[in-house]
């Protein structure tokens, strides 16, 4: 068997424990393995030719034995110096008295001076089989004893124990040996009753290694793995004691030799644990508290917070650098003086702070905090947070020391402004509303009202204010409501429905009224609009179907006609095509999935609703010809046109009305928060507000998130509303024991761009005071996403024509310089000037409609006919530009042509005038870097290619460099 393997035996009864055995004492118990199998297997050689030849060496081995159990005893009792385990005083007595008796031993052996009574083998041996037992209790007690600690106090009495035991068992061994069973026999060699003894001390080593390495509560610092290899070596050895045939036999002085290596193990575990093992702490404790001391040193440089330390009795005080930097001054530059602080306080502040100050010294408050105007370096005013504590005082309780920081807050109270100023405008918003709003408390009692509220009613503040929402109603409706707000409270939800209201002078009217409570408060949000007038033209549609033409072809309402068995659209007016931007001929025949986003399952039992007449209205999102999805509130019902029940429906655009509706909704929620939030949601919300890149909300939330909600795990996750693989992440905090889990869904408008995750502590107080914070944080985040939106979105109209939605001139001026700048030989850029032919006799004969249509028709060509990295402006007019990288002058004219060629193909029809075909357009082309490179002159060389090709006879596309000598230095000249 190799050593690999065997190492592999000796380890693999060991593989469920806790603790491994050292590498080193692997190898040392696989080399004494191998010596014992070597000698049992070879012919045992004689060392020794008599017993007194061996005593010297015997002796010499038990000393060594003697030695290192008492070095261990003392590591043991010295290892601890106030209290030590009840398994280790066990253990250290137990090698105390391991040594006695092995001192006994050596002096029983036979051949040495009688000893009290004669020795003999039998003699040593008994006291052998002593000491081996008492060496195998020592490796058991860790095990099997408790580790309660016993005070130092006890050793003594433990000392005496020991005593007692080793000279009990010395007075049987020494005077009644008879007492006690055969163990050699001269000329037989050993007993059986001496072989079994050393094989239960050899599995009881063995035994003591298993429970060593299994352990799970042994003192701190015990090194179980040497602890387990002695009592495998001490195995080992009291094997070789079953072997010997002589008292001077090889296997005799090896397994002493065996026993000197166990105890050597035994010393090298207890020394490292007891005596090693505390200075290692030491060290831990000592490196552990280095870098908390420079994590606090960290910390505090990076808040940038200044630090000062004051003196009252010398009144000296020290200022931190950041300190005298937050006022724009060098070190050098401020004293150590009190007055260098109270000198630069502003004068309007001073009484408040000093008395802010005395109020802290008298133990008036826990802390001194107090905010202030100090004067700076370069003669302004900066808001300085104060706070300090004092430290030490006298006996009499006069302060000795007060310790503080000095920030600056400066960018907090012009945040705190523009946060009133936010409020005024939500609070203008609220009131300028088109539809009434009302929120009242759980019972009904009215709680506020805007201002279209009031002119809807007729009545006051002072009349409407903590009045009952019933008395708004007629006494009929009063029941129904009633039982429509207890669902509402009981259910949660939304509610929407019509009733009969009365205004204060009595007249009654048809209202829409719509049941939203308010999240995390005990109020609802009651939107109230008046739909008299739609009640009146559903009456009438109902009334007089034979006045449909009239009315359908009439008015600005969208209306349908609808077929329910197909669900096609039968008829549409020509407000509906412009709303859904297809021409009444595409509508005519199109299916009404088409533009309801309905699945079909869905769209065809509200269908069957209206043709049963079980619903007439109802709300839904329609899709536009450009994909625009747009809520609209649809009336409708069954009408008979020539023996055909077809459905007449009236569709209105409410989206503005439910935007302004959440809108609304969420204004109320974020100004009934934000007077309970912290100072922190104020700052956050206004820095959010102000950035105008991703990277900047993604830098605030960085930097605010970890702070805001301390003692939480967090995270949160954004995608870029514009390009949703850019994906970014941030992380704070460590999660708390038994955390609970707030999560938030962030959104703008119908995609969602995120996930705000917070891990809290389990504290009933701490969900009450963190989730209505983590949820204003979310709001803030998706308003601010909202706003960089729509500030990229508006940033992109301003830069198109709103006719051809072309770029537009401004869009031209911007990219013009940057593209020539990238112009050379090896990648030209043409410039093409295109002016249309004859254009105004176009809006003179038929119309500027018609030329609208033109100029679109022509901007659709020019579209179509780019590529990626072309761009096309409209510049005035009937006038445009096309940018054309990575083309000569040549291609981009036959491009151009190909353009000019499908332009003259198109027909523009005309209903009294016939159609218009046959127009054209002129065009010049520059290309720079070959013509010029310069902004201005390149724009002239094209005009001056276009105003040729006008007065070469139009209908052509002329380049620059193509032109004669003389044609190439006319000035621009009208040519329409």
């Amino acid at each position: 068997m190799s050593s690999r393997s065997l190492s592999t035996v000796l380890k693999r009864p060991f593989l469920g424990t806790r603790t491994q055995l050292p590498n080193a004492g692997t190898a040392m118990l696989l080399v004494m393995l191998a010596i014992m199998v070597v000698l049992i297997v070879v012919p045992r050689p004689q060392l020794f030719s008599s017993v007194g030849h061996y005593l010297v060496p015997h002796s010499l081995l038990e000393m060594g034995a003697i030695l290192v159990a008492l070095m261990s005893a003392v590591s043991i009792f010295q290892g601890h110096r106030r209290t030590l385990p009840t398994s280790f005083l066990v253990m250290g007595c137990a090698f105390m008295l391991s040594a006695f008796f092995d001192m006994v031993h050596i002096f029983s052996y036979d051949g040495m001076p009688d000893f009290v009574s004669e020795a003999s083998v039998s003699k040593a041996i008994h006291f052998w089989l002593a000491g081996r037992t008492a060496f195998i209790i020592a490796l058991l007690a860790p095990c099997l004893l408790t580790a309660r600690p016993v005070p130092r106090r006890y050793l003594p009495l433990a000392f005496g124990l020991t005593l007692a035991i080793g000279l009990a068992v010395s007075w049987i061994g020494l005077f009644h040996l008879d007492f006690l069973p055969e163990t050699f026999i001269v000329g037989s060699g050993l007993t059986a009753w001496k072989i079994g003894y050393e094989w239960a001390l050899a599995l009881s080593a063995v035994l003591a290694a298993v429970l060593l390495l299994g352990a799970r509560r042994l003192p701190e610092g015990t090194n179980a793995g040497w602890l387990a290899v002695a009592a495998l070596a001490t195995g080992i050895s009291e094997l070789c004691f079953t072997l010997y045939a002589t008292a001077f036999d090889v296997f005799n002085l090896l397994g002493h030799l065996y026993k000197v290596v166990a105890y050597a193990m035994i010393y090298h575990a207890i020394y490292s644990s007891r005596m090693v093992y505390p200075y290692q702490q030491l060290q831990k404790m000592s490196d552990a508290l280095g870098e908390a001391e420079q994590r606090w040193q960290f910390a505090l440089e990076g808040s940038g917070a200044g630090v000062w330390d004051w003196k009252q009795d010398t009144d000296h005080v020290f200022y931190s650098p950041q300190w005298k930097a937050t006022l724009g001054f060098q070190e050098h530059e401020i004293g150590s003086s009190f007055d260098e602080w109270k000198s630069r306080i502003h004068p309007d502040d001073m009484p408040r702070t000093l008395d802010d100050l005395k109020q802290h010294f008298e133990g008036h408050s826990a802390e001194y905090r107090n905010e202030h105007r100090m004067l700076t370096r370069n003669g302004e005013w900066k808001w300085i947070l104060d706070q300090g504590r004092v430290v030490e005082r006298a006996e009499d309780g006069r302060p000795l020391r007060m310790i503080g920081t000095h920030s600056d807050i400066d960018w907090i109270k012009e945040q705190q402004q523009r946060l009133i100023s936010s409020r005024a405008r939500l609070r203008s918003i609220y009131h300028s509303a088109p539809v009434g709003i009302i929120v009242a408390d759980r019972d009904g009692t009215i709680a506020d009202a805007n201002s279209a509220m009031h002119a809807l009613l007729g009545k006051s503040d002072a009349e409407l204010f903590q009045q009952s929402l019933w008395g708004l109603f007629s006494l009929d409706e009063i029941s129904r409501m009633k039982r429509a707000w207890g669902q509402l409270q009981r259910e949660g939800g939304s509610f929407q429905d019509e009733y009969h209201m009365q205004t204060d002078t009595g007249q009654m009217f048809w209202a829409e009224v719509t049941l939203t409570p308010l999240e995390g408060e005990e109020r609802t949000l009651v939107l109230i609009n008046n739909i008299e007038d739609r009640r009146r033209a559903i009456e009438l549609l109902e009334e007089n179907a034979t006045l449909y033409q009239e009315v359908f072809s009439t008015g600005n309402a969208i209306k349908l006609l609808i077929d329910p068995e197909l669900a096609e659209i039968i008829d549409a007016n020509p407000v509906a095509a412009d709303f859904y931007g297809y021409s009444i001929g595409e509508m005519c025949g199109m299916p009404l999935g088409r533009i309801n986003v309905l699945a079909s399952q869905s769209l065809s039992k509200r269908i069957r609703a209206v043709v049963n007449r079980t619903d007439n209205h109802f709300e839904a999102s329609h899709q536009l010809a450009n994909g625009e999805l747009r809520d609209v509130e649809i009336f409708t019902g069954p009408v008979d046109l020539n023996g055909r029940t077809l459905l007449f429906s009236i569709v209105h655009d409410i989206t503005d009305r439910k935007r302004a509706q959440r809108d609304l909704q969420a204004a109320n929620l974020k100004l009934s928060r934000l007077s309970e939030s912290r100072s922190q949601i104020h700052h956050l919300a206004e820095c959010l507000l102000t950035c105008s890149q991703l990277d900047e909300i993604i830098t605030q939330l960085n930097v605010r998130l970890p702070s805001l909600f301390a003692g939480c795990e967090g995270n949160v996750t954004l995608h870029d509303p514009n390009d949703i693989n850019q994906t970014m992440h941030i992380n704070w905090g460590t999660p708390p024991t038994d955390a609970r889990h707030l999560k938030q869904t962030l959104t703008v408008g119908d995609g969602q761009v995120g996930e705000f995750v917070l891990l809290i502590p389990p504290e009933e107080d701490s969900l009450e005071r963190l989730q209505p914070l983590a949820e204003d944080v979310s709001h803030l985040v998706m308003l601010a996403l909202a706003d960089l939106q729509l500030k990229r979105g508006l940033a992109h109209e301003a830069r198109k024509d709103t006719l051809t939605r072309l770029f537009n001139r401004r869009h031209l001026n911007e990219v013009l310089p940057q593209k020539l700048a990238e112009a050379s030989i090896g990648n030209p850029l043409s410039l093409v000037v295109l002016d249309l032919d004859h254009f105004k006799q176009v809006n003179d004969t038929y119309g500027h409609e018609m030329g609208d249509q033109v100029l679109t028709r022509l901007a659709n060509l020019i579209r179509e006919s780019l590529r990626s990295s072309d761009e096309a402006c409209r510049y005035g007019g009937e006038e445009f530009v096309i940018l054309i990288p990575g083309a000569s002058a040549a291609v981009s004219r036959a491009r151009v042509e190909a353009i000019l060629e499908a332009f003259h193909e198109e027909v523009f029809e005309h209903e009294t005038l016939g159609p218009l075909t046959g127009l054209s357009f002129s065009a010049g082309v520059a290309n720079a870097p070959h013509d010029s490179q310069a902004t201005d002159a390149l724009f002239n060389m094209a005009d001056n290619a276009l105003y040729e090709a006008k007065r070469a006879g139009r209908k052509r596309v002329l380049c620059f460099n193509s032109l004669p000598p003389a044609a190439d230095s006319h000035a621009r000249q009208p040519a329409h």
